[in-house]
């Protein structure tokens, strides 16, 4: 088999080894005339680490690249430590290799050396290619053309091979530009700066700086708004005024590393937007051209050589005469994956340089909260570090992915099927890469298709520092009431993507709904949602509602939200509501349950990585065990009947099930029930037979506890005054 590679960069040298590696032909165009990368960093996780190892070259790494020793971020205008996850041997304990740090044209050099004579041609410019069923031909600058089997476009952003195969699309500009520059050593002597990634995180800037050549040459990279430069290329030499200028308010020490740099070099960062294919007959695609990311993973190199060991293994695999399934059998394992890293990419850039000061506070609160889960931080990065490409390559089995292949469940009926494959596209891949603000939007318009009868009268009402809508269904009372508190992990959510589900609470209860928008993390994080929830239990106890007349109700994040205000209700002398529903709920904000860990990858959104994303922005530098925070921590004596219920194999599940028994050993009169559904706050989807059930249940729920505060009398303590509830 002969594979034409386009393009001598990381990810193609790599792929022509691993093609060599399985016995076949390989010719490597790269149309410079010498192998040059002008001064810039590249770090390998240990997801690249494993390709290097996979090639026979880690004791070449060892031999000119950098083993950080741990990822510290720090604060850019006071130099303090806002995390510091370790790196060295405790990531390649937990990750399986360790990680790298080189300079570009170090590791260029290892995988060049390792490539025999004769396979990479210099000033070999690819103007055009085309093939048929016998093969691939490509037609140089000069005339030339060169024939072969495979056509592998591993020629970057700009692809030459992209923009025939698929169509080239524009460029997205991310509105940054990047100074880059190489300090060496003599000139920060004295600045203690140990192996170690450092990060330093501003409001719309930030740097990362780290060695690249142990002892010798150390790596500068600043972020900052296309504003405030002038001018953008990679072979001129910028002025520093503008880069001295983008760093003012930053620390000391970062100030003196500024100065310390003599040259530096800007340009902007650009990626592509996901593409739906990569392969089209004998050709295909990897690395940049293929999937240009933003540099906030550090991925770009690794994710080509993901590429290259994957490829080669699929073309040995499947033989010279069964090329192009060859071809869509690599896109079907490495497209979904390069796809995630990709969007990841574009929203951890939101992340990093978050320009509203409000929401860089809360990036640093967030990671703080992650420093205390999980130092290590395998709960947000284990699905890219662990990643082995080598293993992948060789199993039958391929993972179900959103963007890949579906899990599909022979016992489902019609309407749970549909609902799980609509539960798969919850998010775009361009909300996910939009960040906090994209879930937001995108969560509201998945759950917003759900829409209440036009009959049914939704009514804002603004409380203290939340609003709440007013759901009223045309046939039922209005005595009773379901304060409602949405799901969305604090983070997203609403009450105007809720009004279809509180439509039929409300019908449950022949009653009202008010649906609460709570404040959101991580802009407001704990206790912010939960004093919004008490002050609008407050609020309605004002407006003469009779407190064993109002039920709380919450799913998933709501759900413990719901149980913590009740807590909080008891605590500050309100009158007890009479009673809780609680659906699917995230009771236990240390993600300490086993059904968490036991049913790892079989939900297409909840897993370890977004609940820790969402629970970390919620209680930041609080305690995740904090009893308000995880109910399921807290006591629960005295709080009224409690009607639980979750999917039976959902992830949640085993919150629902200790929130259960908790409330029990509190003596608190408390209902657990587990329908036939793996779907997360199934009730949400009007159309499951069992979401009819469980509100049905509900409504029975709701009339038994109706009749013992009648047998009972009203709790409301005697001398409770208006005054008083305002208090």
């Amino acid at each position: 088999m002969h594979v034409i590679v386009v393009g001598a960069g990381i990810g193609g040298l790599s792929t022509a080894l691993q093609c060599l590696r399985l016995g076949m032909r390989v010719t490597l165009l790269e149309h410079a005339p010498a192998l040059r990368e002008i001064g810039a960093g590249v770090q390998i996780s240990s997801n690249g680490t494993v390709v290097l190892k996979q090639l026979g070259l880690l004791s070449d790494a060892d031999a000119v690249g950098v083993r950080p020793v741990s990822f510290r971020v720090l604060a850019f205008d006071d130099d303090s430590i806002i995390s510091d996850m370790p790196l060295g041997p405790a990531a390649a304990e937990r990750y399986g290799e360790t990680f790298y740090q080189f300079h570009r044209a170090d590791l260029l050099g290892i995988l060049a050396d390792a490539l025999p004579k004769g396979v990479l041609r210099l000033n070999a410019r690819v103007a055009d290619f085309d093939q048929d069923a016998d093969g691939v031909r490509v037609t140089l600058a000069d005339g030339e053309q060169i024939s072969g089997d495979v056509l592998v476009g591993a020629d970057g952003i700009h692809s030459v091979i992209r923009k025939k195969l698929v169509g080239d699309g524009g460029t997205v500009f991310s509105g940054k530009l990047v100074w880059r520059a190489l300090i060496p050593a003599d000139r920060i002597r004295n600045m203690a700066f140990k192996e170690r990634f450092y990060g330093w995180a501003g409001a719309d800037r930030m740097v990362w700086a780290y060695w690249v050549r142990p002892g010798m040459l150390f790596n500068f990279g600043g972020v900052v708004p296309a504003t405030e430069v002038h001018r953008e290329s990679w072979d001129a030499s910028a002025n520093l005024n503008d880069l001295r200028a983008s760093m003012h308010g930053a620390n000391e020490r970062l100030m003196k590393l500024v100065d310390s740099i003599d040259e530096a070099f800007v340009t902007g960062l650009y990626d592509r937007d996901p593409l739906p294919r990569w392969s089209v007959g004998r050709a295909t695609l990897l690395g940049d051209s293929a999937h240009a990311m933003l540099p906030y993973l550090a991925q770009g190199a690794c994710q080509a050589l993901e590429d290259g060991s994957m490829l080669a293994a699929t073309l040995a695999r499947h033989g010279k005469h069964n090329i192009p399934e060859a071809l869509a059998d690599y896109e079907l394992r490495r497209r979904p994956r390069a796809t995630k890293v990709q969007t990841t990419a574009r929203s951890t850039h939101i992340f990093w340089t978050e320009s509203d000061h409000i929401q860089a506070k809360a990036r640093d609160g967030r990671m703080k909260g992650l420093a205390q889960l999980d130092p290590l931080a395998a709960t947000i990065w284990r699905w890219l570090y662990s990643y082995d490409v080598v293993k992948a390559s060789g199993e039958k089995h391929i993972a179900s992915d959103k963007r890949g292949i579906r899990s599909v469940y022979d016992t489902d009926t019609s309407a749970q099927a549909k609902a799980w494959s609509m539960w798969h596209d919850l998010f775009t891949a361009e909300e996910e890469a939009c960040g906090v603000r994209g879930l937001r939007r995108g969560y509201d318009r998945f759950f917003g298709q759900f829409q209440p009868k036009p009959s049914t009268k939704v009514s804002k009402v603004e409380i203290g520092t939340a609003n709440a809508l007013w759901i009223d269904p045309e046939e039922t009372g209005r005595q009773r009431v379901v304060l409602h508190l949405h799901g969305g992990g604090f983070a997203f959510g609403s009450a105007d993507c809720s009004t279809e589900y509180c439509e039929r609470l409300a019908q449950a209860v022949d009653g009202r709904c008010f649906a609460l928008n709570y404040r959101l993390a991580p802009e407001h994080p704990f206790p912010a949602a939960l004093e919004d929830a008490v002050e609008a239990y407050r609020w309605l106890l004002t407006q003469g509602f009779e407190p064993t007349n109002v039920i709380l109700s919450g799913e998933s994040a709501g759900g413990g939200l719901a149980v913590a205000a009740a807590m909080r209700i008891r605590d500050v002398g309100l009158p007890r509501p009479g009673g809780i529903l609680v659906l699917s709920p995230l009771a236990d904000n240390s993600l300490t349950s086993p059904s968490i860990h036991e049913r790892e990858g079989q939900d297409p959104i909840i897993d370890r990585d977004i609940l820790t994303y969402m629970a970390t922005g919620y209680f930041q530098s609080e305690a995740a065990d904090h009893p308000l925070i995880s109910p399921i921590y807290g006591d629960l004596h005295g709080l009224p009947p409690m009607l639980i219920q979750a999917g039976r194999t959902e992830v949640l599940v085993d919150d629902a099930r200790r929130l259960a028994d908790h409330a029990r050993a509190a003596d608190v009169d408390v209902t657990l029930r587990l329908y036939e559904e793996r779907l997360h706050i199934f009730s949400l989807y009007p159309f499951l037979e069992n979401a009819g059930h469980a509100l049905a249940e509900f409504g029975a729920f709701a009339k038994r506890i109706a009749v013992s505060s009648d047998l009972a009398g009203s709790r409301r303590p005697p001398g409770l005054t208006e005054a008083a509830l305002d208090s």
